[in-house]
């Protein structure tokens, strides 16, 4: 028989628990962590958009745009998009 030698001991497992630094924190912990981090990943996209911008300044155009027209209400959208393209 050609096969591979097997072992016959189980597979290790790891002497100390693994446990998250997140399992210590308390409650309010948590939630200011995960505060932190939502605005540190805003951030983020904020400058990765700014930096696309600096490469194609069109582009960054239409991303704002895009953002302002996603903030404005839904009646403002539909005068806007009436004015644009309903000629009176």
């Amino acid at each position: 028989m050609c096969s591979t030698p097997k072992t016959n001991l189980a597979a290790a497992t790891p002497k100390v628990p693994f446990r998250s630094f997140m399992a210590s924190m308390t409650l309010a912990q948590r939630q200011q962590f995960a505060e932190v981090a939502n605005l540190a990943d805003e951030r983020r996209k904020i400058r990765e958009d700014r930096l696309k911008g600096q490469s194609n300044s069109k582009n960054a155009a239409s991303t704002s745009n895009t953002t302002r027209n996603q903030n404005m209400p839904f009646i403002k959208k539909l005068l806007q998009f009436c004015k644009q393209h309903i000629v009176i």
